[in-house]
């Protein structure tokens, strides 16, 4: 290719100045009244604009240098640098993408082909209202509870799949940035949760007399126990998985602080949890534990760099819902000792931050062998081999 065809000028270089900048002024505020309207044209025109005006203003020029420079950024991080230790943008975004999509395809798959299987009845399996309104036969409950928890056997391989195929990184370190993963430390996290969620029930009967009821029925209870115990450590694994493994890993690039990243990661674990009967309505100001318990798990991941005490904390939050202490509007049926009716919103939301805190502090006095290592940020390594 010679020298002439490398250096030939654009279309906008080569139009008249006067041209330029009369389709310049035009396209600028047109740009400007579609860009809320339709971003989608409103955006390239802008960008048209500037480049014409360009070849007469400083400021439009100026403009189009900071452009380049963030496009440079974007291009940069998509293609990655092998130095930096980091997989490539386009590696976290396509990975992503894969895992939502069996997530939802194949979970949606096997999901309605294990209702069709048992005969699940529809008003069943949504009830109005949630789950604890009204006591469910403990055998349906059990088919319900399998229905929705087969949903996520999906969820679970799709992340290891793309972490390993996608990213090109060892599965250990979804779950590991310390080289070992510690069983204790998951077993811990597991306990601590669940006195924490104990002791809290205790406290909302004390506040609130009769909030919680016995309702235990032994009969026909042991296929949900089995249920509960072998699915919803899979279905809790493979959400720490994604949000505290897959999605906080690509956020943290060593620069961000904690309290951001956990913050940020808080929000996006929330998320989901929207279509959850609970915060339906008006009680949507209830998403706020979420958010509250998605930033703690996050920030005890961060802090340790494992997945340990989230993993533990997570299944003993729902196993324990399932099992112990049940609710009113819940998502998935239970077959528990007690089931707690609403409770004030205010009390719920200081409950959850409250729950946060204490099991924070807690877990920052463990014994922890790389404590003081605060990230999650694969950017300070040489990249391994796959």
């Amino acid at each position: 290719m010679s020298e002439k065809m490398k250096t030939r000028p654009s279309i906008i270089q080569r139009m008249p100045l006067p041209l330029a900048l009369l389709f310049g002024f035009l396209l600028l505020p047109l740009g400007g009244i579609l860009l809320p309207i339709t971003p989608e044209i409103g955006v390239p025109l802008l960008l048209v604009a500037t480049r014409l005006l360009g070849r007469r203003f400083q400021w439009a020029r100026r403009f189009n240098a900071w452009i380049d420079g963030k496009w440079q950024g974007v291009r940069a991080r998509l293609k990655g640098d092998p130095s930096s230790g980091r997989p490539a943008l386009w590696r976290w975004i396509v990975g992503a993408v894969v895992i939502v999509l069996i997530w939802q395809v194949l979970g949606s798959i096997l999901l309605v082909g294990a209702v069709l299987w048992m005969g699940i009845p529809f008003d069943a399996l949504v009830p109005p209202g949630g789950f604890g309104l009204a006591p469910i036969a403990p055998e349906l409950s059990a088919m319900i509870l399998f229905a929705f928890l087969v949903s996520f056997v999906p969820f679970f391989f799709a992340n290891l799949f793309a972490y390993r195929y996608i990213l090109k990184e060892r599965v250990m370190r979804m779950f590991t940035l310390t080289g070992s993963f510690s069983i204790q430390r998951m077993f811990a996290g597991f306990t601590i949760w669940l006195a924490i969620g104990l002791g809290g029930l205790l406290l909302l009967e004390l506040a609130n007399p009769g909030v919680v009821r016995w309702t235990f029925n032994p009969v026909g209870a042991l296929p949900y126990v089995v249920v509960a115990l072998l699915f919803l450590p899979i279905q809790t694994t493979a959400e720490e998985l994604f949000f505290r493994g897959w999605l906080l890993q690509w956020s943290d690039n060593g620069r961000r602080r904690r309290w951001v990243l956990a913050t940020l990661n808080g929000v996006l674990f929330a998320l989901p949890h929207l279509a959850n009967p609970e915060v339906a309505g008006e009680d949507l100001i209830r998403i706020i534990g979420y958010v509250a318990i998605g930033f703690g798990w996050a920030w005890v991941t961060l802090r340790d760099r494992t997945l340990e005490l989230a993993i533990g904390a997570h299944a003993a939050n729902n196993i324990s819902a399932a099992l112990l202490a049940g609710y009113v509007g819940s998502a998935i049926p239970s077959v528990s000792f007690w089931t707690m009716e609403r409770i004030p919103v205010l009390q719920e939301v200081l409950l959850g931050v409250a729950s946060i805190l204490i099991f924070t502090w807690i877990t920052a006095r463990l014994p922890h062998k790389h404590a003081g290592k605060s990230s999650t940020s694969q950017a300070s390594r040489k990249k391994q081999p796959a």
